[in-house]
């Protein structure tokens, strides 16, 4: 008869074990593949705001330096320069390259598309 009440015991202690491990493990389930595809999408879409937003920076002071209108906007070294100095960290995969290519792409005054741009530069997060 002892061995019935081992057996009892012993499927007890499992059966708790398992309901503790469930429900500990309940809470920390990870991010689905959408939610990690759109975390990732935030943040480059954050990190080109902030390279569109650092280009009218550098080109408004250009301006005001007195450079022509039509040398005014960042180079690719000059974004590159921006993220460095920013203390920037690439928080997902190609968040750097949006920054840069948001920020050298920046058109100069009078292109199409401008206004639209500095419009949107000039948008707070």
């Amino acid at each position: 008869m002892e061995i019935r009440g081992a057996v009892r015991k012993s499927a007890a202690v499992v059966v708790v074990l398992v309901a503790v491990l469930t429900a500990c493990g309940g809470g920390s389930a990870s991010p689905s593949f959408e939610e990690k595809r759109d975390q990732h999408l935030a943040a480059l879409k954050t990190a080109g705001d902030l390279g569109r937003r650092e280009a009218l920076d550098v080109q408004r002071r250009r301006l005001v330096d007195g450079i022509p209108a039509s040398a005014s906007s960042p180079t690719r070294s000059d974004c590159e320069q921006r993220w460095k100095a920013g203390g920037s960290q690439e928080k997902t995969a190609g968040a750097r390259d949006a920054f840069i290519g948001a920020c050298a792409s920046f058109p100069v005054p009078g292109q199409p598309g401008y206004a639209a741009a500095v419009a949107e530069a000039e948008r707070q997060p």
